[in-house]
């Protein structure tokens, strides 16, 4: 979901990584015609007059800033109208250029514009040469027309303010659940005029707008974890009107919307996002337990993960001396280790921040200060954590942006109180981040959200399209899972899908052989024969730098390119992505001391609801 979650994960992407690693895949070979629009979607988009884009320049960010206005709902055309913020970087071979490339970092809620903006430092120069380079900024969020569910941002703290960490202890569900029925109300009563017209469907038609008043004949899109679901509705809303769609961090569009027969489990839940992040987590500890000596800092890794956890449960540690330390709680660890999670050195952080709170534990100096584990875990964590009271924000509408589309994008349970035991039994099969993921739609309860959008979409998702879709799955993927990419390419039958054995949230970037493959299929409209038969493996491999920064004895590097140069591409690459996808905004980012020989690792920071 997004957006790519921070340490408060309302940023939601589905679906887990599976133990079990299916290798069946679709081949881009419809065996029926194509479907066409259907006349009810054609008659919805196609009597909105094409909007006219006057682009103004942005040096600073070295391209053109636009907006335009389209119907809030698409049955009234002429009626209310919604602002959607634009940013374009042109190509930079106007002579060659084949059209324009749409964004989309997820989240529900990521900024479009912020990943245009930061386009030249992830997306390959192939790309930008022959495509202008466009993010929008959905409905509902960032610098489009916002939706506010508060009248003020007091009213706002002191409603959520049981909503204070990434998920509640079961002493605090009573005052979660009752802080995430007041948002609900809120939004289904003074900002219900845009949190009731903000599902996929209404953000795919805005695309297929924007996509005329670009001037091209089909869309060109790239999404990215929620993104993909975008890609998927607009792929079944309009299967004749795109030339390509590549989506990485694939979400299982059937799990996400729901069925009338799944209802009754949350969305958050029936995705699995939670066994994503959990086996991530054990697959990095098993990665670190098996790595040659000196390269992983504990002796034990699933043994002591689980030692510092447990401790953490009963008592949080003191870190830091008393001038600017602070308790550290098992909430903040399973955030943190979830933040790390979503990088492809991620794992080799967690090892790190495991080991010096494993070793405060056993020298009995958590509740003292200056202590040598003490220090070490501050600097560790320090850099990446920050208690939310802390922040000094304006209205933030990220939580009511994220709630007003999946709360009518998905089919919810009722009533609040069947997030408490669904959460337990998603924490008994994905220990920790069941409930981390779990509690994070429960303001979605049909009971308290009454925003209802009657023009959302349910599917279904197997339109036979004109042109291929490209899936990408990554196998270790903490957040959306190879499994509901393998579901996607198998419901969409003119897709083909791309294995990835790389780490961290989403795969683009990460690796030549998947950039090379999004891209050659960006630019002929062709996916690369043998795509369905490959297997990447990402750049970046967790436990692969010993401390000294030297790379382990039986690694070797057929090409030309060094493999710290190949680090270094791959993780500016995927930082930037990462960066746009969980942050909203590009000052809330804070650099990661690493020790010698690991690249850098740029981490969002929490905003006040996530």
């Amino acid at each position: 979901m997004a957006v790519f979650p921070s340490p408060r994960v309302w940023g939601f992407a589905m679906l887990a990584a599976s133990v079990t690693l299916p290798l069946a895949v679709m081949t881009a070979t419809p065996a029926q015609a194509a479907d066409k629009t259907s006349t009810t979607e054609a008659r919805r988009v196609d009597r909105v007059k094409t909007p006219r884009i006057t682009w103004v320049e942005d040096e600073a960010n070295g391209g053109y800033t636009g907006s335009v206005k389209v119907p809030l709902d698409y049955d009234k055309p002429t009626g209310s109208t919604v602002k959607i913020a634009l940013f374009k970087v042109p190509a930079a071979d106007p002579a060659h250029k084949i059209g324009t490339l749409f964004l989309n970092p997820g989240g529900p809620g990521g900024s479009g514009v912020d990943m245009a903006e930061g386009a030249t430092s992830f997306l390959s120069q192939s790309v930008l040469d022959r495509f202008d380079i466009v993010g929008f900024d959905p409905r509902g969020t960032n610098r489009s027309t916002t939706v506010n569910c508060f009248s003020s941002t007091t009213k706002q703290a002191v409603a959520l303010s049981g909503l204070g960490g990434s998920f509640p202890t079961s002493t605090q569900q009573s005052a979660f659940i009752s802080a995430a029925a007041k948002l609900a109300s809120a939004c289904s009563k003074y900002g219900v005029k845009l949190a009731s017209a903000m599902s996929t469907a209404e953000v795919a038609r805005d695309m297929d707008v924007l996509r005329r008043a670009v001037g091209d004949k089909k869309l060109n899109f790239l999404g990215f974890s929620y993104g993909s679901y975008l890609g998927e509705v607009y792929a079944n809303l309009f299967p004749d009107r795109f030339r390509s769609i590549a989506i990485d961090g694939v979400v299982d569009p059937v799990a996400w919307a729901g069925t009338t027969v799944t209802n009754s489990v949350p969305a958050s839940i029936r995705g699995k996002a939670g066994e994503a992040s959990w086996n991530a987590l054990v697959a990095g500890l098993k990665a670190c337990a098996e790595a040659p000596e000196g390269y992983c800092p504990l002796s034990d890794p699933q043994a002591d993960f689980d030692a510092v956890a447990a401790k953490l449960k009963t008592k949080s540690l003191h870190i830091g001396d008393d001038a600017t330390g602070y308790d550290y709680s098992y909430t903040d660890l399973i955030s943190d280790v979830h933040t790390l999670l979503y990088y492809p050195e991620g794992m080799d952080y967690v090892a790190q921040v495991v080991a010096a709170l494993k070793q405060m534990i056993d020298d009995g100096t958590e509740t003292t200060t200056g202590s040598e584990a003490s220090e070490q875990a501050a600097s560790l964590v320090r850099a990446f954590h920050r208690k939310l009271a802390s922040y000094e924000v304006g209205y933030d509408n990220s939580l009511e942006a994220y709630s007003g589309v999946l709360c009518t994008d998905a089919y919810q349970p009722s009533s609040a109180n069947s997030w408490v035991l669904a959460t337990t039994k998603s924490n008994s099969r994905a220990p920790h981040f069941g409930q981390l993921w779990g509690w994070s739609d429960v303001q979605c309860a049909t009971s308290s959200w009454k925003a209802k959008d009657e023009d959302a979409y349910h599917g279904t998702y197997s339109r036979t399209t004109v042109a291929p879709v490209l899936i990408v799955g990554n196998y270790h993927d903490p957040a959306t899972n190879y499994a509901g990419a393998v579901q996607a390419s198998v419901l969409m039958p003119n897709s083909v899908l791309l294995r990835s054995d790389s780490w961290g949230h989403t795969a683009y970037g990460t690796s030549d052989c998947v950039t090379d493959t999004v891209d050659t299929y960006l630019l002929t409209g062709a996916i690369p024969a043998g795509t369905a038969e490959t297997v990447c493996t990402g750049d970046v491999q967790p436990f692969t730098v010993d401390p000294d920064g030297s790379e382990p004895p039986s690694s070797t590097d057929d090409d030309d390119t060094t493999t710290a140069e190949k680090k270094k591409t791959s993780s500016s690459s995927r930082s930037t992505t990462s960066s746009t996808t969980t942050s909203d905004s590009s000052a809330d980012t804070v650099s990661v001391p690493t020790r010698k020989g690991l690249p850098p690792v740029t981490l969002p920071l929490p905003s006040t609801h996530r």
